[in-house]
């Protein structure tokens, strides 16, 4: 039986091979999974596949209180697709079905097809900007400061363009270099179904993004990824999915404590469940509410086709509506107070 860390490289290979294989960035998000419920099993003495018990992967569901339901609902199904891969194989010794009925039991139920609340991430996206001073090459001081302008990176280039997370890492930098050598002001990623789009970066994240890329280049010059790891054990590698989430969801607890000290409760609850993928809702709900049209915000956000935004959003614009109507409907007799 394979050890438990060695699955992953055959089923992305057995994922390359195949006629029709999953999308770069599906399997990038199973593989984070993976990874992930490697980590905890790895903790619990599993080490090989015959190790795994039929209750491991809900147990491992139930670990990730760092995480949104939608978010352990996309884990979860990236851990059961490499299981499944086992069983075919005849890897795992307990029951798969088994394992699935464990997993339903301890899933979160996330409604779908609802946009949730989100809080205002203006105050958020600049909670890495200030620079730290530098250290010498290599150091620790040095590797905290590139950290920091790194982080500083994605949460601007997130703030501005409203990507994916998969889509943000994925990027090179030569694939925001234009013709005169700065960060161009829009670059073009690959979205689901391998649809590629156009999204736009606005001054603060390219200014972000330079003082980023200029101050790596003594450490790592050859880097050819946008966000990498500034090590000490995986330095000059791109950025994975677990760490880009890490540095989101820092910087949100830590602004809710902050904002909950102030009395802003809400705003407090909202921040502490902010995630990569709240930038998106954040940016769409931001234009809709500034006018612009559904179909223009369906392009921005990558979506097919506009009824997936209608859908997603629908009840955003009933509550915007409903704020309207509350504003300016008249009430009888005239008697109308602004």
């Amino acid at each position: 039986m394979p050890p438990l860390p060695q699955v992953l490289d055959t089923w992305q290979q057995i994922q390359r091979q195949r006629r029709r294989p999953l999308s770069p960035a599906t399997v990038a998000s199973y593989s984070d999974a993976w990874s992930s419920f490697v980590t905890w099993a790895t903790a619990q003495h599993r080490i090989h596949t015959e190790d795994i018990e039929a209750h491991d992967v809900a147990q491992w569901i139930n670990s990730l209180t760092h995480l949104a339901d939608g978010s352990v609902q996309t884990y979860s199904h990236g851990v059961l697709a490499i299981l499944r891969h086992l069983a075919d194989r005849k890897h795992l010794t307990c029951d798969l079905s088994l394992i699935e009925m464990y997993v339903s039991d301890a899933l979160p139920r996330v409604s779908p097809g609802r946009a949730p609340d989100v809080a205002d991430l203006r105050q958020l996206v600049t909670f890495y900007d200030a620079e730290l001073p530098a250290g010498q090459l290599h150091s620790k001081a040095e590797r905290e400061r590139l950290s920091g302008l790194r982080n500083a990176a994605l949460l601007h280039l997130l703030f501005s363009t409203a990507c994916r997370i998969s889509e943000v890492l994925a990027l090179d930098t030569h694939d925001l270099r234009g013709d005169h050598g700065l960060i161009a002001n829009r670059v073009s990623v690959i979205g689901k179904g391998n649809k590629r789009r156009t999204v736009f970066i606005r001054p603060h994240a390219r200014t972000a993004i330079e003082r980023y890329l200029l101050a790596r280049r003594a450490s790592f010059a050859h880097a050819s990824a946008l966000f990498i790891s500034h090590g000490p054990r995986a330095a000059g590698h791109r950025l994975n999915r677990i760490a880009a989430w890490d540095i989101v969801t820092h910087a949100a607890l830590t602004l809710a404590d902050t904002v909950e000290q102030r009395g802003r409760l809400r705003e407090a609850r909202l921040l502490r469940t902010t995630t990569p993928h709240t930038f998106r809702h954040f940016v769409a709900m931001w234009l809709l509410n500034e006018g612009v049209q559904l179909s223009e915000v369906s392009a921005i956000l990558g979506h097919a086709n506009t009824r997936i935004t209608e859908q997603y959003y629908a009840r955003h614009t009933d509550d915007r509506l409903g704020e309207l109507y509350d504003q300016f409907a008249a009430d009888p007799l005239g008697n109308n107070e602004r």
